[in-house]
C-alpha cells in the first residue's frame, strides 16, 4: 500500500492504529483511487424543500466532493478495511473512524478469498438451461447508459469476456461517443454494465452510449442533459431490444427543482416501451428511501429513491446477496440490505400494481419499488457490504458489489427470449409464484418463475411477497424467459 500511493507522489503523514494518513495533491489523490474531486458552490443562505425551509443559515458555502466511487487494484484493495467517500464534511466519515479502533482483524475480511463468477451465477439461477436450448439472445442488442463525459477501455471488456465467459461470446461491442470531452475519466462502471451483461446474453450485440460535451443549453443536475440526450439517442437511432441503466439522481430533487427535465426523460421512457424497448435500471445501494424533507445537502443525503428507477415504465432492479463457500460455489441467497426501495413522490400507483398477482405488492397512491432483483454481491465469509464479483478494470481484476451489476445481468436475462417486449413490469406483476400469467386476454399458464425471498433487511425486512428489498424476488433464468415468451406468443397470436 506505502509502494502503491508512494508512487504516485502521495506521502506518508502518520499511523493512528489502524487509520494511516497520508497528503497529496487532488491530482495525486484522483489517479491513486481511480476518482474525481470537484469543487461545489451554494449560493444561497438556506435550503429550501419543496417550498419549505429545509436548513437555515447555512450558506452560502463551498464544499469538496468525488463524482465517481473511489476504488482501488485488487491487489492492493485485498489488504483495506474500506474506502469511505471524500467529502469535506460527512458525518458518516466519523462513527467509521471511531468503529476502525475497535476492529477485530480475526473477524471477515470485506474482500473474499474466493470469486463469485459469471458460470457460477449462471447454473445456479439457471442460464445455462437457457443456453442449452439456444437461447443466446442472437440479433439482440443491449444499450447502455454511459456516465457523461467518460470513455471505455474496450480491451478491459474483451479481456472479461475471454476469461469469464459461460459460452463462447458471438456478439459485438460498439462504443459510441457523442462529443469529445472526456474529464470524468474512465467508467468503470459502464465497463462493469458491458462485461456482465455481455456474458449473460453471448450472442446480443452491447452498445455504450457516452453524451461528452455541450449537447445544447444549460447544464441541468450535473450532467442531467447528457443523460437525456444518451437515452434520446439510444430510442431513435439504436432501437435496442434492452436498455440497461446504472446511473440515477434522486427524484424528489428533480420533482421539486426540475420537473421539466424530470417529464423530458418521462417521454422518452414512454417512447421506447411503445417501440417494444425494455428499460431497466439498478435501483440503488441506499437501502430503503423515503421523501420526509428536509435533506441534508451539506452532506449529501437527499433521502429519496431515484430516478428513472422510479419511472412506471421502468423496471427497477434491487439487489440480493450471494453467499459463496470455500470454493467459490453458492449456498445461500438473501435479500441485499443495501439494496434500494421506497415509494415514489412523482408517480401515482400503476395498473400492474393494483392488478399484481404478487402477494402484498403495496396498494398505496403512490408506485413503489424494486419491480425484480438479482446478484448485487456476494462472496465467501464477507460482510454483506463486502467485494466477491470480478471486474477488469485498467487491466485488472478488481471485485465489485452494488445493483449496478444487477441491472446489466437482468437486461441480458431479458435479451435471451429474443423477441421485443416492451414495458417489463406490466409482465413481471402478472406473473404469480406459481406460473400463473394474467394477459389482457385470460389468464394461462406459464413456469414458476419468481424465487420469493424471505431474509434480508434495508433496514425494512424481506418477506415473502412484495418487499421494499427485492421486490417480488430473484428469479429463476429459464423460467422467467420461457414465461416472456408464453405470454408474447399469446398476445401475439390473439391479436
Amino acid at each position: 500500500m506505502f509502494d502503491y500511493l508512494k508512487s504516485f507522489g502521495i506521502k506518508f503523514t502518520g499511523c493512528y492504529g489502524l487509520i494511516l494518513t497520508f497528503n497529496g495533491t487532488v491530482g495525486e489523490i484522483e489517479k491513486a483511487f481511480n476518482t474525481e474531486l470537484n469543487v461545489y458552490y451554494y449560493p444561497y443562505k438556506n435550503i429550501y424543500w419543496y417550498g419549505l425551509l429545509g436548513i437555515a443559515n447555512v450558506g452560502p458555502f463551498y464544499y469538496f466532493s468525488n463524482n465517481v466511487t473511489p476504488s482501488l487494484p485488487y491487489n492492493i484493495g485485498k489488504y483495506v478495511l474500506g474506502i469511505v467517500g471524500i467529502y469535506s464534511v460527512d458525518p458518516k466519515v466519523y462513527p467509521i473512524i471511531k468503529e476502525t479502533w475497535k476492529v477485530d482483524l480475526q473477524g471477515p475480511s470485506l474482500v473474499s478469498s474466493v470469486l463469485v463468477t459469471p458460470s457460477t451465477i449462471a447454473q445456479y439461477f439457471n442460464f445455462t438451461e437457457l443456453y442449452s436450448q439456444g437461447y443466446t439472445g442472437k440479433g439482440e442488442k443491449v444499450a447502455i447508459e454511459g456516465v457523461p463525459e467518460s470513455f471505455i477501455n474496450e480491451s478491459d471488456i474483451y479481456v472479461f469476456w475471454n476469461q469469464f465467459y459461460i459460452v463462447p461470446r458471438t456478439g459485438g461491442l460498439n462504443v459510441v461517443y457523442l462529443g469529445n470531452i472526456t474529464s470524468s475519466g474512465q467508467s468503470g462502471e459502464n465497463e462493469l454494465d458491458a462485461e456482465w451483461a455481455g456474458v449473460f446474453s453471448p450472442a446480443s450485440c452491447i452498445y455504450v452510449v457516452f453524451s461528452n460535451g455541450y449537447v445544447g443549453g444549460q447544464a441541468l443536475v450535473g450532467n442531467l442533459l447528457n443523460y437525456y440526450y444518451e437515452l434520446y439517442y439510444m430510442v431513435n437511432y439504436i432501437d435496442p431490444d434492452v436498455i440497461s441503466i446504472s446511473v440515477a439522481l434522486p427524484e424528489s430533487y428533480l420533482s421539486a427543482y426540475y420537473p421539466a427535465m424530470l417529464y423530458m426523460i418521462h417521454n422518452i421512457m414512454i417512447q421506447a416501451v411503445d417501440e417494444g424497448i425494455s428499460v431497466l435500471a439498478a435501483a440503488g445501494d441506499w437501502g430503503f428511501e423515503s421523501d420526509h424533507p428536509p435533506p441534508n445537502f451539506i452532506i449529501d443525503v437527499y433521502n429519496t429513491i431515484w430516478y428513472p428507477e422510479s419511472d412506471p415504465y421502468v423496471t427497477a432492479v434491487g439487489g440480493i446477496f450471494v453467499m459463496a463457500n470455500s470454493t467459490g460455489g453458492i449456498v445461500s441467497i438473501s435479500g441485499w440490505d443495501y439494496s434500494t426501495g421506497g415509494i415514489s413522490t412523482a408517480f401515482p400507483i400503476q395498473c400492474y400494481e393494483l392488478a399484481s398477482l404478487i402477494p402484498f405488492t403495496p396498494k398505496i397512491p403512490q408506485r413503489t419499488y424494486p419491480d425484480i432483483a438479482f446478484v448485487s454481491a456476494g462472496g465467501y465469509n464477507i460482510p454483506e457490504f463486502g467485494f466477491g464479483l470480478p471486474l477488469i478494470y485498467q487491466g485488472q481484476l478488481y471485485l465489485w458489489y452494488g445493483t449496478s451489476g444487477a441491472a446489466p445481468m437482468t437486461a441480458a436475462m431479458v435479451s435471451l427470449a429474443e423477441v421485443r417486449l416492451g414495458m417489463l413490469n406490466s409482465i413481471l406483476y402478472h406473473i404469480s409464484y406459481c406460473g400463473e400469467i394474467l394477459t389482457p386476454k385470460g389468464c394461462i399458464k406459464g413456469l414458476p418463475a419468481w424465487i420469493p425471498i424471505t431474509t434480508g433487511a434495508n433496514p425494512t425486512p424481506a418477506h415473502y411477497g412484495w418487499n421494499y428489498v427485492t421486490g417480488p424476488g430473484t428469479y429463476d433464468a429459464y423460467a422467467m424467459v420461457k414465461d416472456f415468451l408464453i405470454y408474447y406468443d399469446f398476445i401475439t397470436n390473439e391479436s
